[in-house]
């Protein structure tokens, strides 16, 4: 077998190691945690401490990570697309982003933000809620959406109430628009 050359410090020490990888994390606010990664096979020198790891090592590093941050795993994502009975393409538009980014969240290889989790999970959570989007992306298009927004009101109950607060909180925007609004303290 041909010696490992490290390539940080270029001495041949590279030792095979196996078990739990230690690292850190950093979250969403730019702190840093630990994560412990069980079950990773990597390279490590003796001279420098160089690790070396590998694609799988790395996918599995990045699943843990994922897990630890409380987003949903490339499969969960894979998952509900083909339960939705769309395409990658067709998942893209109606999430509102591009094909390239919705693949590399379904292979791993790019990690979603927190929002679009979110909109994630609110399919996952009700199917229904892709009715909804495929009719705000239709009427963005300027495409007619085939359900009213009766129709739409009925499955979606609390649109109503939306509308509602949207309606009453018109002369409440306008007065704070004008200046007129007088706020006691």
């Amino acid at each position: 077998m041909a010696a490992m050359i490290c390539p940080e410090c270029k001495n041949e020490t590279l030792l095979e190691k196996e078990g739990v990888y230690e690292t850190t994390y950093l979250d969403r606010e730019d702190e840093s945690h630990p994560l412990n990664v069980p079950d990773v096979a990597w390279l490590q020198c003796t001279n420098c401490g160089e690790a070396i790891l590998d694609d799988r090592a790395m996918a599995v590093i990045e699943n843990v990570r994922r897990a630890a941050m409380g987003l949903l795993a490339p499969d969960q994502i894979r998952s509900l697309r083909t339960t939705l009975q769309k395409t990658q393409k067709a998942m893209s538009a109606l999430l509102g982003v591009g094909e390239k980014t919705y693949c590399r969240w379904e292979s791993g290889s790019y990690m979603q933000s927190e929002s679009s989790d979110r909109y994630l999970r609110l399919l996952l959570l009700d199917q229904a809620n892709a009715t909804l989007l495929e009719h705000v992306a239709a009427e963005k298009a300027g495409l007619p959406t085939g359900d009213s927004l009766a129709e739409l009101e009925q499955t979606f109950v609390y649109l109503k109430d939306v509308r509602t607060s949207e309606e009453r909180s018109k002369p409440f925007i306008n007065q704070l628009l004008s200046g007129s609004l007088q706020v006691a303290y």
